[in-house]
């Protein structure tokens, strides 16, 4: 309590009196503890403490906006690489990084630090960019440079960046080619992107610097085991390829023998047979083609078509030495439902007519219901389009098969 003061409580509280009595003075310190609650009270909250006072509640935000706090207090969500709001952290950010400032050692080494903390904070892209920008100082700091491409090739590791992780940990070797911990960070890099061969490559380059680094040497005994199963695979799979292409060579030649032909190449002219040929183009036939069976015969995926009411039946399997009939009645035969759209139940086994299309002379010929597959492919007139045989199934001596027939003169 300063002189003045004093003075002027004298003055304002008893006018200038200076022998007090007990009571005098009793009423004085009355006087001084309200007047000091009132102070109090003016500059704080209700609790006596300042108003611009730290709480338990109110803490973090209070170090959030001090500029020595604030790179380590990130709130949890914030977009990344949002700018600082705080006026006082922007001006010393800008100090910190201003070339004007600080020689470009002293910048590239600020954003390395930076960059390590945001790596710290799982900030990988902001990371990457500030050791970026440290690289772009150009600084003759070879040391310091090879760091930076090191640090970033950790960053970009994280973001699943692999690829660009090796060319950072080339450009380190370039600087420092005594690097063991770029060295190990590229094998982990081209282990991820499964490049064996450059995991041999990176693992040899570190070896010859130590012989005996454990890691170096599991990371290319594995490289080893995983080649050689990539090479089994890939000769299994030619292999496959292989088998797949002598198959489908002798179904053409098994076609070729039994005198059928096929799709546009007979069209056209043409005696070769292709595989396009065997492809289906019927929605109901995909992923059936035609194949040998176990006794070399042709099993082929087979169309029945009713055109009075323009449905169809598809028979995924049809041996080339089975019978008509014998398909006819596993659909029509005695005591099998009649199809949905058989009202009238008129489509019987015994009543059904075969025909199929001649293509060049656009006439129906007829099919014994006794013929095999076999006949009926082997016909001269027939011609099996889109790789699946198609057959027209309509009700003998029926109305509708006299005007169908009727088209095609």
């Amino acid at each position: 309590m300063t002189e003045e003061w004093k003075e002027k409580i004298i003055k304002e509280k008893l006018g200038g009196k200076r022998d007090w009595s007990e009571e005098e003075r009793a009423a004085l310190a009355r006087s001084l503890d309200e007047e000091l609650e009132k102070r109090l009270q003016g500059s704080g909250g209700g609790d006596g403490r300042p108003k611009d006072a730290w709480t338990e509640d109110n803490w973090k935000e209070q170090m959030a906006e001090h500029p020595l706090f604030a790179p380590y207090l990130q709130e949890e969500g914030a977009v990344e690489g949002e700018a600082p709001i705080n006026p006082l952290s922007e001006g010393l950010a800008q100090l910190k990084f201003d070339p004007d400032h600080s020689s470009p050692q002293e910048v590239a080494q600020n954003y390395k630090d930076e960059g390590n903390l945001q790596f710290k904070y799982k900030k990988y892209r902001l990371a990457v960019a500030n050791f970026s920008e440290g690289l772009k100082q150009q600084c003759p700091d070879k040391e310091l440079n090879a760091q930076l491409y090191n640090n970033r090739a950790a960053a970009q590791c994280h973001l699943g960046n692999y690829r660009s992780t090796i060319k950072d940990c080339e450009k380190a070797l370039e600087l420092n080619p005594d690097y063991m911990k770029v060295i190990t960070r590229a094998v982990d890099a081209a282990a991820k992107l499964k490049s064996w061969d450059e995991v041999f490559a990176w693992c040899d380059r570190g070896l010859q610097l130590d012989p005996a680094h454990t890691k170096l040497k599991a990371s290319r005994l594995k490289a080893v085991k995983e080649k050689k199963i990539i090479q089994r695979d890939n000769r299994r799979k030619s292999q496959e390829i292989l088998k797949k292409k002598n198959e489908e060579q002798s179904v053409v030649n098994v076609i070729k023998n039994r005198g059928i032909k096929l799709g546009t190449s007979h069209l056209k002219g043409s005696s070769s047979i292709t595989l396009e040929d065997l492809e289906t183009h019927h929605p109901a036939a995909h992923g059936s083609r035609v194949h040998l069976s176990s006794c070399a015969e042709l099993v082929w995926p087979v169309m029945l078509l009713y055109p009075e009411y323009q449905e169809s039946d598809f028979i995924q399997e049809f041996t080339e030495s089975d019978y008509f009939s014998d398909h006819l009645e596993v659909i029509f035969g005695e005591g099998v439902p009649p199809a949905p759209w058989d009202t009238e139940q008129k489509y019987q086994y015994q009543n059904l007519k075969i025909f199929f299309e001649d293509k060049e002379k656009e006439k129906l010929c007829s099919v014994d219901p006794s013929w095999t597959l076999s006949q009926a492919l082997s016909d001269p007139r027939y011609c099996v389009m889109g790789g699946t045989p198609s057959f027209i199934i309509v009700v003998n001596g029926s109305k509708f098969m006299k005007e169908f027939l009727s088209k095609y003169k």
